[in-house]
């Protein structure tokens, strides 16, 4: 049975093979320079429909069976979809005493199956290798296959190559020398971290528009550019060495259903930035027909993939025309961001025909139309960028021009309002004793908001002023019991005075309330405190200064964190020492990081925390009465009483301004350790 299975098998392959058997040329290693050579035009091939010969069946029987050599190949060969395994096979002579160290390249990812087989006259050595076998496991990490050949002096070696592949079977076989493809690796690996930088920068630019203006095209944008990266990673194989190095399934099943999102992304991206249901609404029932089709072609292509690939391919170059054809009609349509869109899609477009054709066999496989595609997404991503970026110009000139035409209303309209100033004079003053009462209730919320536990404060022998510089004012303290012996003091001054800084407290007040008693270092408080600010409250423009101080009365250790305050003092043994600033202001930057401090402090120590209208303030000479002389004052009032020591602050800093009115909130908060 076996004989005649084989007779069978030799004569199927006999009448499958159209030309007389071929006898392969000879590859002289001593033509091997730093360029590689192209083995396709020297190697014979022949096909196995049946999947059912081996290397040693080949061998046993290879005088009877025919190896042909396919003149059409020429930097590689392509076989398309096929079920067949193909064997190819080449001489290689090393005529040289020295032996040579060479890589055999397959510059080609998505082969499953792809064996190497080395006869010479040590005997037969076999190297596995395509994607079903771990990255790990194979003889040269490499994004392509790569088999490293040491070839004997004076030898003469038959390479074999057996590859089988659900995919697309391209065959791109050259030899290199090692040094040379080691350098060439560099270099491509050069290009690959420049082609995905730019993509990064591409991403992150855009995504930070997109924040700005709230605009989705931006981010329908960013996702195209991922998913497309992501293809091209695919593609050329920098997935299955980095992202994945063992799933067979991916590597047969990726590269397609990627294509299949790229082109989905495109068409809602198209939709978006050409506005195609106001310009062509009679297409965009089309437009949905081609995002659903590929959406269930990609189902249809998992459940059976030998069934629906060539019809999934296909369908890629028909939504790629159709993508095409509404850029172009809306280009006719006088679209000016259509004309970037167009021709950005176009090379694309073309980059994603050659890629299908080739797999489909209908052109040659070479280093064009294998890296085609990567240069036509990168053309393809930089156009798409100066389209959205003049789409922003677009729209700040009509922002501009909106904005003169309410400058002409508001010129027409101030005429108006002259006219209605005087009647509605009264009606303000009116209103305007309604408001003073309004902010004496707010005065009275705002001081009892500040409101110390007359507890703490004998605790802690606390004093303290609060001078708003108006009714109410922009400085905020808080002082709470966390536990045992350890206490934390919270100051904070928002920008400005008045209303809009009062209601900048009740918005610390609110945010600070729910953290306050959290068990971490101040300086981890202060970390939240400054996150939460920035998600609420960065709409309101406003910046403030905060300090936390935990103070432990048993071990005698002050911990503190700044974020841009005015530095609080610490009176020790008649020697001041200053608790600096730690960190920026709060609502400047999120993710902003204040440093740990921490400092002893002994019975009979004073602190004073204050915010800036304590020394900021000036006279008529427009001086400023600075920290200097306040650190000084507190010094020369050492043996006064707290309260003492605050009454003389206010009526030297009333001195030293002589006559104009404080120009800021003042807040000062005493203590006697």
């Amino acid at each position: 049975m076996k004989v005649l299975r084989d007779s069978f098998i030799i004569g199927f392959l006999f009448v499958f093979c159209f030309e007389v058997q071929a006898e392969s040329e000879s590859i002289d290693l001593t033509l091997l320079q730093n360029k590689p050579i192209h083995l396709s035009q020297s190697m014979l091939v022949l096909e196995d429909p049946t999947n059912s010969l081996d290397f040693h069946r080949i061998k046993s029987i290879e005088s009877n069976l025919l190896f042909q050599k396919i003149p059409t190949a020429k930097e590689a060969f392509n076989f398309s979809y096929s079920k067949s395994t193909y064997w190819l096979k080449v001489s290689i002579s090393n005529p040289n005493q020295h032996s040579m160290e060479t890589n055999l390249v397959v510059s080609y990812p998505r082969l499953k199956t792809l064996d190497l087989y080395l006869e010479s006259k040590e005997g037969v050595k076999y190297v596995p290798s395509g994607y079903s076998v771990p990255s790990n496991k194979r003889p040269y990490q490499s994004r392509f296959f790569v088999f490293p050949i040491v070839f004997s002096g004076n030898s003469n070696t038959n390479v074999y190559l057996k590859v089988n592949s659900p995919n697309a079977i391209n065959l791109p076989v050259q030899i290199w020398k090692q040094k040379s493809y080691d350098r060439h690796e560099i270099d491509d690996h050069v290009i690959q971290a420049i082609y995905f930088g730019i993509t990064l920068a591409m991403i992150v630019f855009n995504l930070f528009v997109f924040f700005i203006l709230k605009d989705v095209s931006y981010f329908l944008y960013v996702l195209v550019v991922i998913s497309t990266s992501v293809a091209i990673a695919i593609h050329n194989g920098i997935a299955s060495e980095y992202l994945w190095n063992d799933s067979s399934w991916l590597d047969q099943y990726a590269i397609n259903l990627m294509i299949s999102i790229v082109l989905i992304l495109f068409l809602i991206f198209m939709r978006t930035l050409l506005q195609t249901k106001i310009v062509l609404p009679k297409f965009e029932p089309w437009n949905w027909f081609f995002v659903f089709l590929q959406i269930g072609l990609s189902i249809a292509y998992i459940i059976s993939f030998d069934t629906f690939i060539k019809v999934f391919v296909l369908s890629h170059t028909v939504t790629s025309f159709w993508i095409l054809l509404i850029g172009i009609l809306c280009s006719i349509k006088k679209q000016r961001i259509a004309y970037f869109f167009l021709l950005a899609f176009a090379f694309l477009f073309l980059a994603l025909i050659v890629s299908t054709l080739r797999a489909l066999g209908y052109i040659p496989t070479n280093v064009f139309t294998i890296e085609g595609p990567q240069y036509g997404s990168a053309a393809e991503m930089m156009l798409l960028a100066f389209a959205l970026a003049d789409r922003y110009n677009t729209i700040i000139k009509e922002k501009e021009i909106a904005e003169n035409r309410v400058k002409l209303n508001l010129e027409r309209s101030n005429l108006e309002l002259e006219e209605k100033v005087k009647e509605r004079t009264s009606k303000l003053n009116q209103t305007l004793s309604v408001l003073r009462r309004d902010l004496d209730v707010a005065k009275k919320i705002q001081e009892n908001s500040i409101l110390i536990d007359p507890k703490l404060r004998n605790a802690l022998k606390l004093h303290y002023r609060y001078l708003p510089v108006t009714e109410v004012g922009g400085d905020f303290f808080d002082i709470i019991h966390l536990k045992d012996s350890s206490y934390r003091i919270f100051i904070a001054d928002a920008t400005g005075h008045g209303v809009h800084a009062a209601m900048i407290t009740m918005a610390i007040k609110g945010l600070y309330d729910p953290i306050k008693e959290f068990e971490l270092p101040p300086h981890k408080v202060i970390e939240i405190f400054n996150e939460e600010f920035m998600d609420n409250f960065v709409s309101l423009n406003s910046l403030l200064t905060a300090m936390i101080i935990d103070i432990h009365t048993e071990s005698k250790i002050i911990e503190f964190a700044s974020a841009g305050h005015p530095s609080a003092v610490l009176i020790q043994k008649g020697n001041l020492k200053l608790l600096p600033k730690t960190g920026r202001m709060i609502g400047i930057k999120k993710q902003s990081h204040y440093e740990k401090m921490e400092i002893p402090f002994g019975t009979g120590d004073r602190l004073f925390v204050f915010t800036d209208g304590a020394y900021e303030a000036f006279n008529h000479n427009e001086e400023e009465f600075g920290e200097d002389k306040l650190h000084q004052l507190l010094l020369e009032t050492i043996h006064l009483p707290l309260v003492e020591v605050e009454d003389t602050l206010l009526k030297t800093l009333q001195n030293f301004q002589n006559g104009p009115d404080r120009q800021d909130d003042l807040t000062i908060l005493s203590f006697d350790l």
